[in-house]
């Protein structure tokens, strides 16, 4: 648990956790053992103490200015459906759909504002806003076209979005695992789009091949740009990872 108390801590702004991350560590060593060999005690601490960090966590890296300019810039977008509802009967959503919409561009919005503090590069930025559009464009297209075909077998979708999440959970977010993470994306949503059946009309069945190789290459280029993200935060593009060697004496 102390482990995992020393991952939360490091969603802090750089900042914080150098100022305060070592000092918070300590006290919650501290409270586990207080608690002695309670293990029903030392859970209880840790749900507590993992609750009120991340709640902490949010605080400090999301809250505030970051919130309103998300929130505005998401109003700006979802303006745009609801205009369009005054001229074309398709966007007649009503009151829950438009909450709905802007429920999920809020989301897909803070998402690319938080992770794309990570780092400064340009290239990382590009990669998370690639990935968040093609991401939320994809659960988007698929809610769609499985309210409006009522085919389980479209489910098989959100794989590829579950690939990505848990990705980017392994990878820290670091540039080389989300371009890792992006590239496996492209390659589920390739394999999908070629061996699930769509029973779509010919004309159908084309848009839809056409809107799969959109979002193979989207998830491509941004795994790209994560992979130039990792090569200019290491010195070059020409490094790749490092290896650790050790040295064993006899």
């Amino acid at each position: 648990m102390d482990r995992w108390y020393r991952r939360l801590l490091r969603l802090y702004p750089r900042g914080f956790r150098e100022q305060f991350g070592e000092g918070m560590a300590q006290t919650y060593r501290d409270l586990c053992r207080e608690c002695g060999g309670s293990r029903w005690g030392q859970l209880r601490l840790a749900v507590w103490v993992f609750l009120e960090t991340f709640a902490g966590i949010v605080r400090e890296s999301v809250m505030g200015t970051m919130i309103r300019n998300v929130a505005l810039g998401t109003l700006a977008v979802w303006m745009i459906p609801v205009v369009a509802a005054q001229f074309t009967p398709d966007w007649h959503w009503g009151v829950g759909g438009f909450a709905m919409a802007y429920l999920v561009f809020f989301t897909a919005g803070m998402a690319f504002a938080v992770i794309a503090r990570r780092m400064g590069a340009w290239t990382y930025k590009a990669g998370v806003g690639l990935a968040v559009f093609a991401g939320l464009g994809l659960a988007w297209s698929n809610m769609v076209q499985v309210a409006g075909t009522e085919n389980p077998a479209n489910l098989w979708y959100y794989s590829v979005l579950v690939v990505g999440i848990a990705g980017a959970a392994l990878a820290r977010l670091r540039a080389w695992g989300l371009a890792w993470t992006l590239f496996a994306m492209a390659a589920v949503l390739a394999v999908i789009s070629v061996l699930l059946p769509s029973g779509a009309p010919p004309e159908m069945a084309r848009r839809m091949a056409i809107g799969h190789g959109v979002f193979v290459v989207l998830f491509a280029a941004s795994g790209l740009l994560f992979r130039r993200a990792g090569q200019a935060q290491m010195g070059g593009p020409g490094d790749i990872p490092p290896i650790r060697y050790q040295y064993r004496g006899r």
